[in-house]
């Protein structure tokens, strides 16, 4: 790393340190959140799905998301509509436009949802 970063001040190898620390933070949440919902749900959950959940985006986008993966065959509609059923309860989503909370999400990364 060091032959890549030579041409490069200080500050702009600061800065790409400090992206790659985020992006490791951000791998760690997604293994942990994936894994939990995987345990939680007993089936695999789709990568984008999962990501999508993590960035805390509106209950429609991430069904519309669910229903993607339905359509391409990658979760069955039964594990589906589980999903979006237990997302809802866990989410304590009262509008379809409503954001997944950051609040219930950081409960879903540090705790134990079983």
């Amino acid at each position: 790393m060091e032959k890549f970063l030579k041409n490069y001040t200080i500050n702009d190898v600061s800065e790409v340190v400090e992206k790659i620390k985020k992006i490791e933070i951000r791998k760690t949440e997604f293994e942990k959140l994936k894994g939990k919902l995987e345990k939680y749900f007993k089936f695999e959950i789709v990568d984008y799905i999962v990501s999508d959940i993590l960035d805390c985006e509106t209950y429609n986008h991430v069904c519309l998301m669910i229903n993607l993966a339905v359509v391409n065959n990658r979760i069955s509609l039964e594990n589906g509509i589980t999903l979006k059923n237990e997302l809802k309860k866990l989410f304590q989503i009262t509008n379809t436009f409503d954001e997944l909370n950051k609040k219930y999400l950081e409960k879903l990364i540090n705790e134990d949802i079983t």
